[in-house]
C-alpha cells in the first residue's frame, strides 16, 4: 500500500492532481440538469445526493463562482429544474453538454436535441431519458471551506419506465441502462450484484 497525503501531490501535474481527487470518491451517477434562462440550458453532473425520502429532497454541488454557473443561476432565478438520468446510448452527448457553453447557446441545440416540456414545468427536459424529475429549489449552502454551493431540491414530479420498478419500490437502474462516473469523464456501465437484508446487531 502507497501512503499519499495531499501534499505529496502538490509537486505533481496539476491535472494529475485534480484527477486523483475527483476519482477518490468512486464511481456514482451522472444526470443532465435541464434549466431554462435566456434559452434551454442542459449540463452535466455527478455530484447528486440523496438527501431524504420524506420530502424526497436531493442535493447537488456547485464549483466556486469563479466563472459564470448558468445552471445554478436560472435555478435560483426561477426555482425549477430537472434531473435526466444518462443512458449508455446518451454518453456522448451528455458529455458534450459539460462544455462551457456561451450563455445565450442551447446545449439543447449544440448535440441536436429538441427541450421536452411537460405541462406548468418552466424547465426543459431531455425527451430520450430512461429516467427524468422535475425539482424544485428548497435552500441553498454556502460551503465557505472550498466556497462552493450546496444545493437542496424537492422532486416533484418523476417519468420512468414502469418495467424499472420492482415490487418493492426499488429502481431497477441495470434495468434502465443508467450509467456511472468516475471524475469527469470516465464512464462504466452498471450491474446489479444483490440485495442484502436489512442489517441488525
Amino acid at each position: 500500500m502507497r501512503h499519499i497525503q495531499p501534499t505529496d501531490l502538490s509537486a505533481n501535474d496539476r491535472f494529475y492532481k485534480v484527477a486523483f481527487f475527483n476519482t477518490m470518491s468512486g464511481i456514482r451517477t451522472p444526470f443532465m440538469v435541464g434549466t431554462k434562462g435566456n434559452v434551454a440550458n442542459l449540463g452535466l453532473f455527478n455530484s447528486i445526493v440523496h438527501i431524504g425520502a420524506n420530502p424526497p429532497l436531493l442535493g447537488m454541488v456547485f464549483r466556486p463562482p469563479t466563472v459564470p454557473r448558468h445552471t445554478l443561476e436560472n435555478i435560483l432565478n426561477n426555482g425549477w429544474y430537472t434531473l435526466n438520468s444518462v443512458t449508455e446510448s446518451l454518453i456522448e452527448k451528455a458529455h458534450q453538454t459539460s462544455a462551457k457553453y456561451d450563455r445565450d447557446a442551447s446545449e439543447f441545440e449544440a448535440v441536436g436535441w429538441k427541450p421536452h416540456y411537460e405541462k406548468e414545468i418552466p424547465a426543459p427536459f431531455v425527451e430520450q431519458s430512461p429516467l427524468r424529475m422535475a425539482l424544485q429549489f428548497v435552500e441553498k449552502h454556502h460551503i465557505t471551506a472550498n466556497d462552493t454551493i450546496f444545493l437542496v431540491g424537492e422532486v416533484k414530479h418523476i417519468w420512468i419506465d414502469e418495467q424499472a420498478i420492482d415490487e418493492s419500490g426499488e429502481i431497477l437502474h441495470d434495468v434502465l441502462d443508467t450509467i456511472l462516473v468516475s471524475g469527469l469523464d470516465a464512464y462504466y456501465s452498471r450491474k446489479k450484484i444483490s440485495n442484502q437484508p436489512y442489517a441488525r446487531p
